[in-house]
């Protein structure tokens, strides 16, 4: 018998591998002989290869516990498709290319307990939670718009925990600059765990354990920059994309995709509901919500009617020092701050 091999390198094609009359589905993550070396591989849908002529090499053993569902396997074919991107590469991006994520035998991921809070959500946010359940076993694409402190997050909150119940995982993108420990600090509050964190910054050890976590469905909750899109969820439930306007979404190297866009494909594949969180809607999805594509709910007040920052213009014209950037009312309002110990942060859109 033989198999058709995907492996995470620059090629678009699979390669032919004796099976050694095991039996072997495609998903599976097998070890295979490549050149002088060998790699770690994922069994490819495809028909056999006319290679009579040529010496089959045999699939050294299958890694088991390990594999991926056809609708990942489906999502990056169309992927690779879409982007115009080597399949192998896509595939890079699921499993990586270290084949220490599966000899290496590592502790499972800490899900470190904390304490919860209690937090009521008010009339709006209650409205807002209804329309995102309304449709929660297939596929649909919501956007949540609020002003800024209008507690959208906390809605989602309350919609991943229903997700939690259900045996599920939920992936929340973020903008890199947003995970930040202040934010993971806010899902333990609310959740009583620390979530499972993905970002290029991990290290590879903890990349190891977070991945077999999520793909053996022991980790329920991961929040990722956009990289964490291609992982191998086995039972993924909900995605949320918050900040969705951010401009950080699109990879314009290596392999170049709009992390939003694709996260609306994935949930196509996957047949599950997807939530767009932001404050101003990006072009895109706004025309997508007029054009009656997208749903769409809209929270007006700021949580617990917390009132906005002041804000103020000031004309520049009427500094006196010549080629400062700063007027001389913003001058003095910062000698204030300054004398209280406090930090200030200018920004200036002007290039020097």
């Amino acid at each position: 018998m033989r198999a058709q091999v995907l492996l995470p390198k620059v090629f678009n094609f699979s390669f032919t591998y004796n099976t050694n009359k095991k039996k072997l589905n495609p998903g599976d993550v097998v070890e295979v002989p490549f050149g002088k070396n060998k790699e770690i591989g994922v069994v490819w849908p495809g028909k056999d290869s006319e290679l009579n002529k040529i010496k089959i090499k045999n699939i050294n053993k299958k890694i088991d516990k390990f594999s991926l569902n056809k609708n990942l396997i489906n999502f990056i074919r169309w992927f690779s498709m879409y982007n115009m991107m080597p399949l192998g590469l896509v595939l890079k991006m699921t499993i990586g290319s270290n084949k220490n994520l599966f000899i290496k035998d590592d502790k499972d991921f800490n899900h470190v307990i904390t304490s919860s809070k209690k937090y009521i959500l008010n009339k709006e946010q209650i409205n807002a939670l209804n329309f995102l359940n309304l449709k929660n076993n297939k596929f649909d694409v919501s956007v949540l718009q609020g002003t800024t402190g209008s507690g959208k997050t906390l809605v989602y909150f309350e919609r991943i925990k229903k997700i939690i119940s259900e045996k599920k995982q939920a992936l929340v993108l973020l903008p890199e600059i947003f995970l930040t420990n202040e934010f993971k600090s806010r899902f333990s509050d609310f959740f009583g765990f620390e979530p499972a964190i993905w970002h290029s910054k991990i290290t590879p050890k903890n990349k190891r354990i977070i991945w077999k976590g999520i793909i053996t469905n022991k980790i329920k909750l991961v929040i990722g920059a956009r990289s964490s899109l291609l992982l191998p969820f086995k039972n993924l439930g909900v995605i949320i994309v918050d900040e969705e306007h951010d401009a950080s979404y699109k990879q314009d190297e290596g392999v170049i995709y709009h992390a939003r866009d694709m996260a609306v494909a994935r949930a196509l594949f996957e047949k599950i509901p997807i939530h767009l969180v932001t404050s101003i809607p990006s072009l895109e999805t706004f025309n997508n919500i007029q054009n009656k594509k997208f749903r769409h709910f809209k929270i007006t007040n700021r949580y617990s009617d917390y009132p906005l920052p002041k804000a103020k213009i000031v004309n520049l014209r009427l500094r006196k020092i010549k080629n400062c950037y700063v007027s001389n009312e913003s001058t003095e309002l910062v000698k204030n701050f300054l004398k209280k110990k406090e930090q200030v942060l200018f920004f200036i859109n002007i290039r020097r």
